[in-house]
Formats: structure tokens, sequence, C-alpha cells
């Protein structure tokens, strides 16, 4: 295989994924900087507000639960899986929200849930608009 192609090819399909990786572990690092290493509470709060987050955006995408999903390959840019909005600008957001909740005296459990939520719902928001971005800037220079 050519290796160029490879790592196009490895880079599509790691994209999404290595985005929401960073802004997940990063908004976790923000958190514990913010309030200290979570207990057992805290960690399932985050988890289950990442997945809460991930089971309403699924909802909106796909209409419920039980509907079934195609695999569909979506066309997109180089530049749209760089995730610099959906992963810096999303763990800004992840600083400003975990300092609101802290000084608000909200307790860990209930802030690592929300932002777990957060960053989920964020990230995957914010990746349509790198799409968007990414598309206007192709349309713009390809005359």
């Amino acid at each position: 295989m050519d290796p160029t192609k490879r790592l196009a090819s490895n880079l599509r399909s790691e994209s999404s994924a290595y985005g929401y990786t960073l802004t997940i572990w990063g908004a976790g690092a923000l958190l514990i900087h913010e309030y200290g290493m979570p207990g057992e509470p805290s960690v399932f709060a985050y988890v289950g507000g990442a997945l809460l987050g991930f089971a309403a955006l699924s909802w909106v995408a796909f209409g419920g639960p039980l509907s079934h999903v195609d695999e569909t390959d979506v066309d997109m840019t180089a530049l749209s899986m760089i995730h610099v909005a959906a992963t810096a600008g999303n763990l800004v957001v992840v600083v400003l929200v975990a300092n609101m909740l802290h000084a608000a005296g909200v307790r860990p459990p209930a802030a690592f849930g929300v932002v777990g939520a957060q960053s989920t719902v964020v990230y995957n928001a914010s990746l349509l608009l790198e799409d968007f971005v990414s598309e206007a800037l192709v349309s713009a220079f390809s005359t």
C-alpha cells in the first residue's frame, strides 16, 4: 500500500476519536486541577454526564435510541479534521464552567457530571462549526 494513502486512511478514521479523547481527557484534567482528585461518585458522574450528552446528541441525530444508523461516508476537508475549536476551544469553555461551578459551591460529583455532558455536547457541536468553516474556505479559495 502507498504510505501516503495509508496515512490518509489512518487520519480519516482517527480524526473524531482523537479529538474527543483530547477533549475528554483535558476536561478531566482541568476538573482535577479545580476540584482535586475525584472520588468514585465524581468519576461515575463524569462518565455518566458524558454518556447522557452523547445519548442526547444521538437522539437528535438519529431520532431515538431504536433508530437504524447507516454508516455513511461524510465528505470533509483535511482542515476540518484538526479540531482546534472542538478541542482547545471547548477546553476554554470547560475552564469557565468549572470555575463558575466551583465558585458557586457546586459539589464535585455534580460539577464532574455537568462538565462530562458539556464537553461531549460542545465537542460535537464544534465539529459542525469546523466543517462549515472548512467548507466555506474551500469554496472561497477554489474558483
